[in-house]
């Protein structure tokens, strides 16, 4: 081979090493994004399914606090009937 043949070839080697280490270091750049990204990824999860019990019991509780206040009622109806019915009782 001629020297500038040489030459040109070792320009091309040299241009594609530095390409690699470019490429190689942009790969090691994303990578770490892509583990960020995971661990943002179950950070969420876990969050979601904390909100999803959360929820679940918040809704648990709207139907137990129904739930009382038809007691309530009732219950309001009953003592207003005994009150009603002792106060036409007659001691005599």
């Amino acid at each position: 081979m001629s020297k500038p043949d040489i030459h040109q070839l070792e320009e091309r080697v040299l241009t594609l090493i530095e390409g690699f280490r470019r490429l190689k270091d942009e790969n090691q750049e994303l990578s770490r994004q892509v583990d960020q990204l995971n661990r943002e990824k179950e950070t969420l999860v876990e969050e979601q399914d904390l909100s999803r019990g959360t929820k679940d019991r918040l809704s648990q509780l709207e139907s137990l606090g129904q739930k009382n206040e038809k007691d309530r009622k009732v219950m309001r109806t009953k003592v207003k009937t005994l009150l009603d019915n002792l106060e036409k009782f007659d001691l005599a």
